[in-house]
C-alpha cells in the first residue's frame, strides 16, 4: 500500500501541477492580453502623434530650405557689399589724390599771384611814400601846379590811400592763411 499511496498522492500532486500550469498560463494569457490592448492603444497614440508630427517635420524642412536660400542670398549680398566698399575706399583714395595734385599744381601759382601782387602794392605804396617825401614845399608859385595834380593836395587821400593798402594786405593775408589751411588739411 505504500507504493499505492505514493502513486495517489504523486498523482494528486502531478494535477494539483497541471491546475497550477493552467491558472498560469490563464493569467499570463489574461496579461497577454491587457498588454497587447495597451500596445494596441499605444500603437494608435503613436499613429496620432505621427500624424500630427508630420507636417511639423514638414515645415522644418521647408524653413530649413528657406534658412538656406536666406543664407546664400546674405552670402550673396555680403559679397556684394564687400565689393562695394572696396570700390568706395579705391574711390575714395582716386578723391584724396585728385585733391592732392589739384593742391600740388594749383598752390605754386596761387602763391605766385599773391606774392606778385603784394609785391606790386607794396612797390605802389613805396612809390607813393617816396613820392610824397620828395613832393616839394607848397609855394604861391606852385598853385597853378596843384590844380593840374592827380591827387588831392590835403592829407586825406593819403590816408585813404594808406587805409586801402592795409585792407589789401588784409585780404592777402586772408587768403595766405587759407591757403597754408588748405595744404594742411
Amino acid at each position: 500500500m505504500t507504493l499505492e499511496i505514493l502513486n495517489i498522492v504523486s498523482v494528486i500532486i502531478q494535477i494539483i501541477l497541471f491546475v497550477a500550469l493552467i491558472i498560469t498560463v490563464v493569467s499570463l494569457t489574461k496579461y497577454v492580453k491587457l498588454l497587447m490592448v495597451r500596445v494596441d492603444g499605444l500603437q494608435e497614440d503613436l499613429n496620432k502623434f505621427k500624424t500630427s508630427v508630420d507636417p511639423l517635420i514638414e515645415d522644418t524642412r521647408t524653413m530649413i530650405q528657406k534658412i538656406n536660400k536666406v543664407s546664400d542670398k546674405v552670402d550673396e549680398n555680403f559679397v556684394y557689399v564687400t565689393k562695394t566698399l572696396e570700390k568706395l575706399g579705391n574711390a575714395t583714395d582716386d578723391i584724396i589724390n585728385f585733391k592732392d595734385r589739384i593742391l600740388r599744381k594749383a598752390e605754386p601759382p596761387i602763391f605766385d599771384t599773391i606774392s606778385a601782387f603784394a609785391g606790386i602794392v607794396k612797390g605802389v605804396k613805396v612809390f607813393t611814400d617816396t613820392w610824397k617825401s620828395n613832393r616839394p614845399v607848397r609855394s604861391h608859385q606852385h598853385h597853378i601846379e596843384e590844380d593840374n595834380l592827380l591827387f588831392d593836395a590835403n592829407g586825406e587821400s593819403d590816408f585813404e590811400l594808406e587805409r586801402e593798402y592795409d585792407d589789401i594786405n588784409k585780404e592777402l593775408n586772408e587768403v595766405r592763411k587759407k591757403l597754408e589751411e588748405m595744404k594742411r588739411v
